[in-house]
């Protein structure tokens, strides 16, 4: 693990920030047929063949491993007009940890290096709730989350 990632993961993890999120709204994606690297909100990804391009509401693109987005989402067969395929969340599909991060901040992710800025939220999966330290984390920019995540709420 990187030292950047500890110091973040000491930070939130000692502060208590984390809380559970879902994913709520749609999103569009079509499979990459070439390898590349992927300009996001929070820094260049690599995504190879196989992998999918996903576009959220607010235009933004990521790359998904293929596995990851059918386990969180469901395809609908609705197609726009340049083959992007809708998808939606499966109510039944892993959440979140997300923590909102108050400073300029990096993160070194598996597929590449992050950068958030203030008020964005640091995020891992919901199976890594109870590791101090997972293998996988990244940012989500705060008005994406905003729009596109809601809280869930404590039985």
């Amino acid at each position: 693990m990187s030292n950047v990632n500890q110091l973040l993961l000491d930070e939130v993890n000692s502060a208590g920030l984390w809380f559970t999120a879902r994913k709520s709204s749609p999103l569009w994606a079509k499979e990459i047929t070439v390898a590349q690297t992927v300009p996001t909100i929070e820094g260049q990804t690599a995504a190879n063949i196989g992998d999918y391009l996903c576009r959220g509401s607010a235009g933004d693109i990521w790359p998904q491993k293929a596995e990851t987005l059918h386990k969180k989402y469901s395809a609908t067969g609705e197609f726009d007009n340049e083959g992007w395929e809708k998808f939606t969340p499966r109510p039944e599909g892993a959440g979140v940890q997300a923590a909102r991060i108050e400073h300029p901040f990096n993160v070194k992710a598996s597929w590449g290096d992050l950068t958030g800025q203030p008020g964005d939220y640091l995020v891992k999966r919901e199976a890594d709730k109870d590791l101090k330290y997972p293998d996988d984390i990244w940012i989500v920019a705060a008005t994406i989350f905003e729009e596109t995540y809601e809280k869930v709420l404590s039985e």
